[in-house]
């Protein structure tokens, strides 16, 4: 976690609380529920896999689980089940086999969140902000559905599962990737997601949070936070605006 506490130092702002001009702000995207309509097709395809190899009904109810990415649902459950971890990897193949067969079989399970597209055009063009993807699914599966689902995402800093088992490692990647080789420092990170462990990891990095869907609206609720929710990226506006006030 020492690189997470480096991190957070150099994306803050500066002493005074300012952001100059020089420093560019992160926007950073979820993908599934946030960028792609994908949960159910994405869950459907994972516990298969993971139930055909370890031969044990797997419980599709990732919140019982300390990580939830793929990669850290798949520790965990191979631990519980005594399997060598190598054998991930052949559970990663056969989920994202059965992942592209369903998207090919049945597209509508790959749709694009309204206003994904436009919404990342829009920050693409600004000059103040830069567009990075962390997700907790494997990299292959992921660029699978966004590629599936019309979301361009070519050029973009991206972390995956592949990179680490937390989530909060996982955005931490992407930070990295966002900031190598600017000429001056990330000045703040807003995360955009759809879960509560999406809320939950950027609240342990110290990131502003902005909800996008139902789900999280209703999670916002019970749990009385108070970080902006959208339904969905339609309009540009608001979001950006929420965005820039996260400061």
């Amino acid at each position: 976690m020492s690189d997470v506490t480096i991190l957070r130092a150099s994306a803050g702002a500066t002493t005074d609380g300012s952001h100059p001009a020089r420093m560019t702000r992160l926007l950073m995207f979820d993908v599934d529920g946030t960028l792609t309509a994908t949960d159910r097709v994405d869950t459907e395809c994972y516990v298969r896999a993971m139930s055909e190899h370890l031969g044990a009904a797997v419980d599709g109810d990732w919140s019982r689980h300390r990580h939830v990415t793929d990669s850290g649902i798949a520790a965990e459950l191979f631990e519980r089940h005594r399997r060598a971890a190598g054998e991930v990897s052949v559970v990663r193949r056969r989920f994202v086999e059965l992942l592209e067969r369903a998207l090919r079989s049945r597209p509508e399970s790959c749709r694009q969140v309204e206003g994904a597209t436009d919404f990342l055009a829009r920050v693409r063009r600004s000059g103040g902000w830069l567009a990075g993807l962390a997700t907790g699914g494997w990299g292959a599966s992921a660029r699978s559905k966004l590629r599936r689902a019309g979301v361009d995402v070519r050029g973009l800093p991206f972390a995956s599962a592949d990179d680490a088992e937390s989530r909060v490692d996982i955005m931490a990647t992407c930070l990295k990737g966002a900031a190598a080789g600017r000429p001056g420092d990330v000045a703040e990170v807003v995360y955009v997601g759809d879960g509560p462990w999406d809320a939950r990891a950027a609240r342990e990095l110290r990131w502003r949070f902005i909800g996008i869907g139902e789900t999280i609206r209703s999670v916002r609720e019970r749990a009385g936070d108070t970080y902006p929710v959208f339904l969905d990226s339609r309009d540009a506006e608001p979001v950006m605006a929420a965005a820039a006030g996260a400061g």
